[in-house]
């Protein structure tokens, strides 16, 4: 009786499965790609105005729309897309907005080294973070994602980028206090 119990509880399986899309998501993100999607159905009667602000040691240094503000689209679907592609070098990092069914945008952000101190090199690492959701306003900036280099933790002769998981709208987020360089890619609806 035991020897049938011990080889029926050895005969179970590990079977190979199909993967699915979501089965690829990790590949994906590990090699640079990453992808945050919006229901933006609520504004069907507006037009959307991509917009990008950029920050250097907590001061906004650049705020200003992608395409210029004659270039804001009445969205056809109800999806936004904005994702980052694995960069290229340690200089620029391609991101894109897509409002889908009615166009496609792909830019680049400049990246900025970080100094990592005790192991005398310089770093360009960079990563992101959703926006909490935040209430629709008219004629005012929606952020949307963080897009943020690491920094250099003196304390513990580290390189890092942890904190918050998501990026409160009112930039009161504790993480920001320590990320010298970052993005946020947002909209404007009017």
């Amino acid at each position: 009786m035991l020897a049938f119990a011990t080889m029926t509880g050895l005969a179970q399986e590990i079977k190979v499965i199909e993967p699915s899309f979501n089965d690829y998501l990790a590949l994906f993100n590990a090699k640079g790609y990453m992808v945050y999607s919006f229901d933006v159905s609520q504004l069907k009667d507006c037009k959307i105005e991509m917009y990008l602000k950029e920050f250097c040691e907590g001061k906004e240094t650049r705020s200003n729309s992608v395409l210029g503000s004659a270039y804001a689209f009445e969205p056809k679907g109800n999806k936004l897309i904005i994702g980052f592609l694995p960069a290229e070098n340690d200089s620029t990092q391609k991101y894109c907005y897509s409002l889908e069914d009615t166009f496609t945008y792909t830019g680049s952000l400049s990246l900025k080294p970080v100094f990592w101190a005790s192991e005398n090199k310089w770093m360009t690492e960079y990563h992101t973070r959703p926006f909490e959701t935040s209430m629709i306003e008219k004629e005012r900036f929606i952020p949307l994602v963080l897009f943020g280099s690491i920094w250099y933790d003196e304390k513990f002769k580290i390189t890092r980028f942890c904190g918050e998981n998501t990026i409160k709208p009112n930039l009161s987020s504790n993480i920001l206090k320590f990320i010298p360089h970052y993005y946020i890619i947002g909209i404007i609806a009017h």
